[in-house]
């Protein structure tokens, strides 16, 4: 019998076209063996295996769509290797946007994705089926190892699971990565002894995707428990490798620089691809992407979708935490378990060390506000674990 050939297929939309058929077949072409019609006769059915063949063209109201399918012989384990082969130099022909991606068994399960997605973080901190809380730092660069301290203690003081490094959070001189992490793991603990409520400290790792790793491994030695990355500025395989290398604690993606690719009409990728399905294989246990709400919202239903693929059922791999974010405060906590349900992130900055109580305050509040809001809409009970 003969083996069943495997593919990535990709969908795109295009504006419609009269010539919509012979654009998706210059796409099947040039995306795979290139000047197909000028190979030799002799080469073609050598060339054939990695041919791209269209799969469907279909003319809508509004907009073209067609789908290619990939041999998989043509895209090695990677995500560069998969971004490439199926939107690499078609990004650059003028108005086209990656929507869809079905992948083979195969090839998802080279990725070793999330450590522990979402029923491993609740199962470590000991929770029951409530959103997870996360505070995240502010005005980070420049700050002392006792004004982090003092920070830190502030917003675990106020109930939060997990409080995470800023993004941009690099100018650590006075407040070195693996001091960060002792200070943090010490309060951690002296709050489970005094409360039971553990808790987890996202530090963030910048660099070269070498230096990176190499704090990534060193840190993990001595006793990180958790990492904040911004794989669309150091690559989605820094999650991959990460993961290979054997780096075991939760990982935080954030979006940072993919709105480039996510936002334009017509260009780009769908951020249910881009912020959710891949960086969920990857490995990352929580993936934060734009809310519906705020001053960089996504449309609704491009931030819902988002938050599909990252819990969508997998043979393979746990589901991710969903964390549509930005502009979160209390007063967004209903709509947001609303619209998302209960398996996400609920995490603020600005609200929490904005509260005029400060940020102990800041950060209960929002806690509260959480356990109410799930009360109110039915999604937890008193007698229900928290």
């Amino acid at each position: 019998m003969a083996e069943l050939k495997e593919y990535v297929q990709a969908t795109y939309e295009v504006p419609v076209e009269a010539d919509l058929s012979q654009r998706a077949e210059a796409v099947a072409i040039g995306m795979t063996v290139g000047s197909w019609v000028d190979v030799p006769d002799v080469k073609k059915p050598h060339l054939r295996a990695y041919l791209g063949e269209v799969s469907d063209v279909q003319a809508l109201e509004h907009v073209g769509r067609f789908s290619i399918r990939y041999p998989l012989a043509n895209v090695r384990p990677s995500m560069s290797s998969l971004l490439t082969v199926v939107f690499g130099k078609l990004s650059l022909d003028g108005v086209i946007r990656l929507v869809d991606l079905e992948l083979p068994p195969s090839f998802v399960a080279a990725f070793k994705g999330p450590s522990l997605g979402l029923d491993g973080l609740r199962k470590l901190l000991g929770i029951g089926r409530r959103p997870l809380i996360m505070s995240i730092f502010k005005s980070e660069n420049g700050r002392t190892l006792e004004e982090f301290r003092a920070a830190l203690k502030a917003q675990l003081d106020g109930g939060v699971d997990f409080v995470k490094d800023d993004e941009i959070f690099m100018a650590d001189g006075l407040c070195p990565l693996l001091e960060r992490i002792a200070t943090a793991n010490q309060l951690i603990e002296a709050r489970r002894q005094e409360t039971g409520q553990r808790g987890i400290y996202f530090a963030n790792l910048s660099g070269t995707p070498a230096e990176v790793l190499q704090q990534a491994l060193v840190a993990q030695e001595h006793g990180a428990t958790g990492f904040l990355l911004s794989p669309y500025s150091q690559g989605l395989d820094l999650l991959t490798d990460l993961r290979r290398s054997g780096v075991q604690v939760p990982l935080i993606a954030h979006p940072a620089f993919s709105g480039g690719q996510i936002r334009p009409h017509g260009y780009g990728i769908s951020p249910a691809i881009y912020l959710g399905l891949l960086p969920r294989m990857a490995g990352a246990d929580v993936v934060l992407f734009p809310s519906p709400y705020g001053s960089v919202a996504l449309e609704q239903e491009q931030s819902l979708a988002t938050a599909r693929a990252l819990l969508s059922p997998s043979s393979f791999h746990p589901r991710a935490v969903p964390g549509p974010s930005a502009g979160i405060h209390l007063g967004l906590v209903r709509r947001l378990l609303s619209d998302f349900g209960r398996d996400l992130v609920v995490n603020a900055g600005g609200a929490i060390h904005g509260h005029p109580q400060g940020t102990t305050q800041g950060a209960r509040t929002l806690v509260e506000g959480v356990r109410e809001e799930l009360q109110r809409l039915g999604l937890w009970q008193e007698s229900d674990p928290w």
